[in-house]
């Protein structure tokens, strides 16, 4: 007989291996071996290809499509230059997870990280799988790079010269680029020929949305400065490129961004980049370009992972096996049949490979300069594409049953030490909670607690409207406009309103209320002086601490706002030295915690921490049950669009102290992001950038 704390301890280990080993799994399936390179006719060495083109690959992160096509974008000279035909533009499709490493590799090597690749964006591994970077390498020619350091740690003896930018600090969205840009003086330098690839990523603009939201002001400046880098390249490979030579520029985003400045999702904002080429030197123009006025209104439409294969085109490499890239080189290049051959031999040894059912368009007596053959594998390349793409998409299966035996067990062994009172209704609402357990459900999950977290409200009012308690109806009906505010920054972000119409079922009931309204967040961040006034007012008055640690995050807020970016510093860091000592005095840690809480939020929520605040202590006046009381911490978690939950006893933390800070329904934000101290903020920032 299991003694209980032998099922306590029995139960937490069995749930910690569960995790462990789903996490062990979805990192496995992206640890693929290597062909070796022969079975794709490359060699090692220094092998030198028919051409010796120059590149340049600049990687905007967080440019999303309609940064570029928008009519109010200020990017005039890329814009003109599409519509003048002197460069193309594609719609190019990144694939979920939006987020940098595996958007990195899969434009370096033209396969598709899973799930599993978030978990490594942190700890970046040395990249074993065949690439462009390495292969021109290996064929002598020389690659520089400067951005984002996540790319030095993929490929650490890739670079002659290089220097990294750390993305760890969004908030700085200054530097972090002119410390790319700075180098521009010497790599464009009409005497300097030492590189045959030029590397450049950008994080500034994503850095913006992580700091500022997506609606920020700034975004407009940075898309211009980002402009006039392309403006300056592109003179300068103009005027460097004689007529038999060829060179290329590549400007692309590796990831979107949402309307709030986040990305991750599966929404168009995320999910659609610009992909924009220009050829200079022999034949720049090409009949392929499309007519002059659907050039930024509908660019053709294409995977991320064919700018890989373009790639090794340019430089006449032999694509990877492990590569489901169709190559964009037919439209820079008049010799289509050599294109069509190539891809086509390059997909019959995929299919042969992989063993897919799929039938090819031809033997290999294929007459590639016949229209009808050219159009037949047009289709053929997508379909086999989408196949491998399909077939990319592996789930642990064996491994995802342990997991749930694992979890079922260490349910059975918990069950027989909970000593739970429940109400009707907290019975019913925690049945509730379990219906939500699907994957479609992953993304609007904050819908599911919204919605429980008004039905306890509206429970609890029908409750003391019986017995006509005042003071609580007062309290309840104050918590349901709390409520409600706070779920009006998310309002604009419902999935039917943000997802392509065609993944998505016709609607059942009318569409004619279903109008789609802002946000606070975008309503707030354009009013940025009266929301920090306003805030302060309120802030100063309901919080009963000491003035002063509302005083110094207001004002951190204005120097940010007037941009005294070196002030500012100056006051970050003192804020973060007050932490210990604030704590000590009031004798409440997240006391000490909250002035670098309010002062690293975006402006628009200043007021969602006021609100949630002022919920926290209402909820210590109602005697809320169990499961109410960890719907609405749920509810008021998702407020703050948090991406990392920690696991965390909700009980044990609000019952921790009497101070409405603690017994706020907003602990686990504080707990999760801001104090479990300043390096965990770099680390989520991190992951999700």
């Amino acid at each position: 007989m299991i003694s209980k704390k032998g099922k306590f301890w029995i139960s937490r280990v069995l749930v910690v291996c569960a995790c462990a080993l789903l996490v062990y799994s979805f990192v496995a399936l992206d640890i693929t071996p290597t062909p070796p390179t022969e079975e794709f006719g490359f060699k090692d060495g220094n092998q030198e290809s028919s051409s010796s083109p120059r590149l340049v690959f600049m990687v905007i992160d967080a440019f999303r499509l309609s940064f570029l096509t928008s009519s109010k974008s200020p990017m005039s000279f890329t814009k003109s230059e599409i519509t003048k035909k002197s460069a193309k533009l594609f719609d190019a499709y990144a694939r979920m997870p939006t987020v940098t490493l595996p958007r990195i590799t899969a434009y370096l090597t033209g396969t598709l990280p899973s799930f599993g690749t978030v978990l490594t964006n942190l700890a970046t591994a040395e990249m074993k799988t065949a690439n462009w970077i390495s292969r021109i390498q290996k064929i002598g020619k020389k690659v520089h790079f400067f951005g984002d350091d996540t790319w030095i740690r993929l490929l650490p003896r890739s670079f002659e010269k290089f220097e990294g930018v750390t993305s760890f600090f969004v908030s700085d969205y200054t530097d972090v680029d002119n410390n790319v840009t700075r180098h521009l003086d010497t790599e464009l330098s009409n005497t300097n020929h030492s590189w045959d690839a030029l590397i450049l990523h950008y994080l500034g603009l994503d850095h913006i949305g992580h700091s500022l939201g997506g609606s920020s002001s700034k975004i407009p400046e940075k898309l211009k400065e980002m402009d006039d880098v392309i403006g300056r390249i592109h003179k300068y490979l103009k005027s460097s490129t004689s007529v038999d030579q060829e060179s290329y520029l590549i400007v692309c985003g590796d990831h979107g961004m949402t309307a709030a400045g986040s990305h991750g999702g599966a929404s168009p904002d995320e999910t659609r980049v610009p992909v924009v080429i220009w050829k200079f030197g022999r034949e720049e123009g090409n009949k392929n370009y499309g007519n002059q006025d659907d050039s930024l209104k509908q660019p053709p439409r294409i995977e991320q992972i064919d700018v890989s294969s373009t790639i090794f085109d340019v430089f006449n490499m032999p694509i990877p096996i492990e590569s489901y890239g169709i190559s964009l080189i037919n439209y820079f290049s008049d010799d289509e049949e050599e294109y069509f051959e190539k891809q086509h031999n390059q997909f019959r040894r995929i299919v042969q490979a992989k063993h897919l059912a799929i039938s090819d368009i031809c033997d290999e007596n294929c007459d590639y300069s016949d229209k009808f053959i050219k159009s037949a594998l047009k289709k053929w390349f997508l379909t086999v594409q989408s196949e491998l793409i399909g077939s990319a998409s592996e789930v642990p299966n064996k491994s995802l049953g342990v997991c749930v035996f694992l979890l079922l067990v260490a349910l059975t062994l918990s069950m027989g030490l909970w000593n739970l009172h429940l109400s009707k209704s907290d019975f019913f609402i925690f049945l509730i909670n379990i219906t939500y357990f699907a994957s479609s459900l992953i993304e609007e999950e904050h819908e599911i607690w919204y919605y429980l977290g008004s039905t306890v409200v509206a429970i609890r009012a029908l409750r003391n409207f019986k017995i006509w308690n005042k003071t609580e109806v007062k309290s309840i009906f104050f918590l349901a406009f709390l409520h409600r505010i706070a779920c009006s920054y998310t309002q604009s972000t419902r999935r039917r309103w943000i997802m392509d119409s065609s993944l998505l079922p016709p609607s059942i009931f009318s569409d004619t209320l279903d109008f789609q309204p802002n946000n606070l967040n975008t309503i707030l961040n354009e009013y940025p002086i009266i929301v920090i006034l306003t805030c302060s007012l309120f802030w100063m008055y309901g919080y009963k601490q000491s003035k002063f640690h509302i005083i110094l995050p207001m004002v951190s807020h204005f120097l940010r706002l007037f941009e005294l970016t070196q002030f500012n510093e100056v006051l970050m860091h003192f804020i973060r030295l007050s932490i210990l000592p604030i704590s000590y005095s009031t004798g409440s840690v997240l006391a000490g915690c909250l002035p670098l809480l309010l002062a690293i939020v975006p402006v628009s929520q200043i007021l969602l921490l006021l609100v949630i605040y002022n919920m926290g202590k209402l909820f210590s006046k109602l005697n809320l049950g169990s499961v109410e009381f960890v719907t609405l911490c749920m509810s008021s978690f998702f407020y703050t669009f948090i991406n990392i939950i920690f696991n965390i006893s909700l009980r044990w933390t609000f019952e921790l102290s009497a101070d409405p800070c603690w017994t706020s329904a907003h602990a686990i934000y504080i707990l999760g992001s801001h104090f479990v101290p300043l390096w965990m903020q770099c680390f989520i920032m991190h992951i999700i950038a």
